[in-house]
């Protein structure tokens, strides 16, 4: 009987790990799509607070950028997940509570170092290829004056800082973190609402409360926002390891109220921080991602959870191995793809078109899939402290 009981609390846990690999992974490959959007198609585009949208094209790019909007979320959220069920395993072993403060602090400034010298040459590989024409200029919040300089950062900031802090709580009780997330959304609310789109804020503003681009910082992912989905993970991962067997049911429901409240507030016009009125399909659905607002967050995360049930029924799957390789070496996926693609895109300086850039995305994941295939049977071998495991 015991044998029997370890045997299913075994299956339990390789389809839990194997449903948030399958959803990174998944992650991964939508993420890269809006890259190679940006890369070779040379069409991205930036929703932000304040400042004048577009719009999109048409509604085939829409659909493109739409897609990749679960992705920051799910990284953050992930994490969140992540962040308790390594430090929960780790402390039934022989680390201590300082050891896995450490881990996390070392590998968030990991992160942040590879943002610098490895994230940013990929992207300006690929903007040195780009045709000479017309400036598009890019309106961000904020002040810059002629001839300042920002600090550059990106997703991989949010993602290092948010991890530093999380690696403190994810001792905290569920209720802790809930209020940390509720908390994180409207302080981020408030603080908009009460700036002005053109002042000029000081760096700690953007690093942790504002996107936007003033003389010493240039910020996409600024902590507090973001942490509050890093808190909500961890608390996602807490209620996994207490209730594992009505954890899927509790995901798909609370995805499902996600959305429904995604729809309520939008029909109300509200919690978007008015960057476009619902009187369209397309405008229904443009939302402002940087910050993530309420109406943002709620899609994105309902939609993760239900996906993150989705692979809790495929997890045994033969067929979705690649996409779990992708989970499995999310970093140096993330690294990779960036120059994979930025090579790419040399040979279309003006751009590819949507149906190009689609396939070439595609020929990309093939590559990508036994370059990643081969690393982590490299990382497998290393110990779990060792700093390729962090990548």
């Amino acid at each position: 009987m015991p044998d029997m009981t370890e045997s299913k609390a075994l299956k339990s846990r390789r389809k839990r790990n194997n449903s948030i690999d399958l959803l990174r992974g998944f992650i991964m490959i939508t993420m890269a799509l809006d890259h190679a959007s940006a890369m070779i198609a040379r069409v991205h585009f930036t929703e932000m607070w304040g400042v004048s949208f577009a719009g999109y094209p048409s509604w085939q790019w829409w659909l493109t950028r739409f897609l990749s909007h679960i992705c920051a979320p799910g990284f953050f959220f992930l994490m969140g997940m992540s962040i308790f069920l390594f430090a929960e395993k780790r402390l039934s072993t022989s680390w201590s509570l300082r050891q896995i403060h450490q881990y996390f602090l070392k590998r968030g400034g990991i992160i942040i170092l590879l943002m610098f010298f490895l994230e940013f040459p990929g992207w300006g590989l690929s903007m040195m290829t780009k045709a000479a024409g017309p400036e598009n200029p890019f309106t961000m919040p904020g002040m810059l004056p002629e001839g300042s300089f920002p600090i550059p950062t990106s997703v991989l900031y949010g993602l290092g800082a948010c991890m530093m802090i999380g690696g403190f709580l994810w001792r905290l009780k569920g209720w802790q973190l809930l209020l940390i997330t509720f908390l994180s959304f409207v302080l981020s609310a408030w603080y908009i609402s009460n700036s002005d789109v053109g002042e000029m804020f000081n760096p700690f503003e953007h690093f942790f409360l504002v996107p936007g681009m003033s003389p010493y910082a240039l910020v996409l992912y600024p902590v507090v926002p973001w942490l509050g989905i890093t808190t909500f993970g961890i608390f996602w991962g807490k209620l996994l390891t207490k209730i594992p067997e009505h954890f899927y049911k509790i995901s798909l429901l609370c995805g499902l109220i996600f959305i429904s409240l995604f729809l309520m507030i939008r029909w109300m016009d509200a919690g978007n921080f008015e960057i476009a009125d619902n009187d369209s399909f397309i405008g229904f659905f443009t939302l402002v991602k940087y910050p993530p607002s309420v109406a943002f967050a709620l899609i994105t995360c309902g939609i993760n959870l239900i996906l993150l049930v989705l692979f809790g029924l495929l997890s045994r799957k033969s067929w979705v191995r690649p996409v779990r390789v992708f989970g499995q070496t999310a970093m140096f996926f993330y690294l990779t793809h960036l120059y994979l693609y930025a090579i790419m895109s040399i040979a279309f300086p003006e751009g590819s078109g949507i149906e190009r850039m689609y396939l070439l995305w595609f020929c990309g994941l093939i590559v990508l899939y036994f370059i990643c295939d081969k690393f982590l049977q490299f990382k497998k071998g290393k110990p779990a402290d060792s700093v390729w495991r962090m990548i």
